[in-house]
Protein backbone atom coordinates (compact mmCIF):
# COMPACT_ATOMS: atom_id res chain seq x y z
CA UNK A 1 0.00 0.00 0.00
CA UNK A 2 2.85 2.28 0.43
CA UNK A 3 3.12 2.56 -3.50
CA UNK A 4 -0.28 4.39 -3.66
CA UNK A 5 0.77 6.80 -1.26
CA UNK A 6 4.12 7.73 -3.25
CA UNK A 7 1.96 7.49 -6.55
CA UNK A 8 -0.29 10.01 -5.05
CA UNK A 9 2.20 12.01 -4.24
CA UNK A 10 4.29 12.31 -7.49
CA UNK A 11 0.78 13.30 -9.39
CA UNK A 12 0.45 16.02 -6.94
CA UNK A 13 4.08 17.63 -7.24
CA UNK A 14 3.81 17.05 -11.10
CA UNK A 15 0.03 17.86 -11.23
CA UNK A 16 0.73 21.29 -9.26
CA UNK A 17 3.14 23.43 -11.93
CA UNK A 18 0.53 22.26 -14.60
CA UNK A 19 -2.16 23.02 -13.14
CA UNK A 20 -0.75 26.56 -12.41
CA UNK A 21 0.60 26.75 -16.23
CA UNK A 22 -3.15 26.02 -17.32
CA UNK A 23 -4.53 28.90 -15.20
CA UNK A 24 -1.94 31.50 -16.59
CA UNK A 25 -2.99 30.03 -20.05
CA UNK A 26 -6.97 30.55 -19.40
CA UNK A 27 -6.54 33.65 -17.09
CA UNK A 28 -4.95 35.32 -20.28
CA UNK A 29 -7.73 34.37 -22.46
CA UNK A 30 -9.80 35.80 -19.76
CA UNK A 31 -7.94 39.12 -19.92
CA UNK A 32 -8.13 38.78 -23.98
CA UNK A 33 -11.93 38.12 -23.50
CA UNK A 34 -12.62 41.72 -21.45
CA UNK A 35 -10.81 43.54 -24.05
CA UNK A 36 -12.49 42.25 -26.92
CA UNK A 37 -16.19 42.94 -25.28
CA UNK A 38 -15.15 46.08 -24.62
CA UNK A 39 -13.91 47.36 -27.99
CA UNK A 40 -16.74 45.13 -29.36
CA UNK A 41 -19.26 47.10 -27.24
CA UNK A 42 -17.81 50.43 -28.72
CA UNK A 43 -18.97 48.92 -32.46
CA UNK A 44 -22.16 48.23 -31.46
CA UNK A 45 -24.53 50.63 -32.81
CA UNK A 46 -28.00 49.93 -30.26
CA UNK A 47 -27.63 51.59 -27.25
CA UNK A 48 -29.53 48.29 -25.04
CA UNK A 49 -26.62 46.03 -26.80
CA UNK A 50 -23.63 47.69 -25.87
CA UNK A 51 -24.68 48.35 -22.43
CA UNK A 52 -25.57 44.37 -22.28
CA UNK A 53 -21.82 43.45 -23.99
CA UNK A 54 -20.49 46.40 -21.55
CA UNK A 55 -22.02 44.73 -18.44
CA UNK A 56 -21.06 40.94 -19.35
CA UNK A 57 -17.26 42.56 -20.19
CA UNK A 58 -17.44 44.12 -16.38
CA UNK A 59 -18.54 40.93 -14.70
CA UNK A 60 -15.73 38.76 -17.06
CA UNK A 61 -13.49 41.67 -15.62
CA UNK A 62 -14.26 40.94 -11.78
CA UNK A 63 -13.36 37.10 -12.54
CA UNK A 64 -10.13 38.05 -14.20
CA UNK A 65 -9.07 39.82 -11.58
CA UNK A 66 -9.62 36.61 -8.82
CA UNK A 67 -8.12 34.77 -11.43
CA UNK A 68 -5.52 36.51 -11.31
CA UNK A 69 -4.73 37.15 -7.64
CA UNK A 70 -4.66 33.11 -7.69
CA UNK A 71 -2.17 33.31 -10.27
CA UNK A 72 -0.19 36.30 -8.19
CA UNK A 73 -0.12 33.76 -4.53
CA UNK A 74 1.53 30.97 -6.84
CA UNK A 75 4.54 33.52 -7.88
CA UNK A 76 2.97 33.71 -11.95
CA UNK A 77 1.03 35.71 -14.34
CA UNK A 78 -1.26 35.30 -16.78
CA UNK A 79 -0.07 34.06 -20.05
CA UNK A 80 -0.80 35.62 -23.65
CA UNK A 81 -3.28 33.94 -25.66
CA UNK A 82 -3.27 32.95 -29.20
CA UNK A 83 -4.41 35.66 -31.52
CA UNK A 84 -7.80 35.15 -33.10
CA UNK A 85 -7.64 35.10 -36.92
CA UNK A 86 -10.68 37.31 -37.41
CA UNK A 87 -12.25 40.10 -35.55
CA UNK A 88 -15.31 39.86 -37.46
CA UNK A 89 -17.12 42.13 -40.41
CA UNK A 90 -19.68 43.49 -38.35
CA UNK A 91 -21.49 43.84 -34.79
CA UNK A 92 -22.88 40.00 -35.11
CA UNK A 93 -19.50 38.62 -36.56
CA UNK A 94 -17.50 40.04 -33.25
CA UNK A 95 -20.05 39.17 -30.72
CA UNK A 96 -20.92 35.90 -32.51
CA UNK A 97 -16.85 35.21 -32.11
CA UNK A 98 -16.60 36.53 -28.61
CA UNK A 99 -19.62 34.22 -27.63
CA UNK A 100 -17.59 30.97 -28.82
CA UNK A 101 -14.40 32.27 -26.54
CA UNK A 102 -16.73 32.94 -23.76
CA UNK A 103 -18.37 29.41 -24.17
CA UNK A 104 -14.68 27.71 -24.69
CA UNK A 105 -13.77 29.71 -21.83
CA UNK A 106 -16.34 28.08 -19.29
CA UNK A 107 -16.17 25.12 -20.27
CA UNK A 108 -12.16 24.84 -20.13
CA UNK A 109 -12.70 26.68 -16.99
CA UNK A 110 -15.35 23.83 -15.64
CA UNK A 111 -12.74 21.01 -16.38
CA UNK A 112 -10.06 22.60 -14.67
CA UNK A 113 -11.97 23.47 -11.41
CA UNK A 114 -12.80 20.05 -11.07
CA UNK A 115 -8.82 19.20 -11.48
CA UNK A 116 -7.97 21.37 -8.97
CA UNK A 117 -10.18 20.09 -6.54
CA UNK A 118 -9.18 16.75 -7.35
CA UNK A 119 -4.92 16.68 -8.36
CA UNK A 120 -3.80 19.82 -7.08
CA UNK A 121 -5.58 19.69 -3.41
CA UNK A 122 -6.91 22.75 -3.73
CA UNK A 123 -10.02 22.72 -2.48
CA UNK A 124 -10.58 26.42 -2.23
CA UNK A 125 -8.99 27.38 -5.50
CA UNK A 126 -11.31 24.39 -7.19
CA UNK A 127 -14.62 25.98 -5.91
CA UNK A 128 -13.99 29.54 -6.65
CA UNK A 129 -13.06 28.32 -10.45
CA UNK A 130 -15.96 26.68 -10.14
CA UNK A 131 -18.27 29.71 -9.25
CA UNK A 132 -16.59 31.66 -12.22
CA UNK A 133 -17.18 28.83 -14.37
CA UNK A 134 -21.08 29.06 -13.58
CA UNK A 135 -20.90 32.50 -14.15
CA UNK A 136 -18.99 32.56 -17.29
CA UNK A 137 -21.58 30.51 -18.66
CA UNK A 138 -24.72 32.41 -17.55
CA UNK A 139 -22.55 35.45 -19.41
CA UNK A 140 -22.23 33.17 -22.23
CA UNK A 141 -26.10 32.83 -22.32
CA UNK A 142 -27.08 36.27 -21.81
CA UNK A 143 -24.29 37.09 -24.70
CA UNK A 144 -26.03 34.31 -26.66
CA UNK A 145 -29.48 36.18 -26.23
CA UNK A 146 -27.77 39.59 -27.48
CA UNK A 147 -26.15 38.49 -30.33
CA UNK A 148 -29.76 36.56 -31.09
CA UNK A 149 -31.12 40.15 -31.68
CA UNK A 150 -27.87 41.49 -34.33
CA UNK A 151 -28.75 41.02 -38.47
CA UNK A 152 -26.31 38.89 -39.36
CA UNK A 153 -26.43 40.46 -42.86
CA UNK A 154 -26.16 44.02 -41.36
CA UNK A 155 -22.83 45.50 -42.52
CA UNK A 156 -21.37 48.61 -39.93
Amino acid sequence: MPEIGLFERLRSAVAGPRLVDELATLAGQSEDLVNRLRRHAERVTYPKIADGVREIADKEAEHQKIIRAALAERGTWPRPPQPTAHEGSNNWGRLSIDLEILLLFARNLHSHAVRWEADGGDLVLGEALRKIADEASDNEFDLRLLVAKLDPQALD
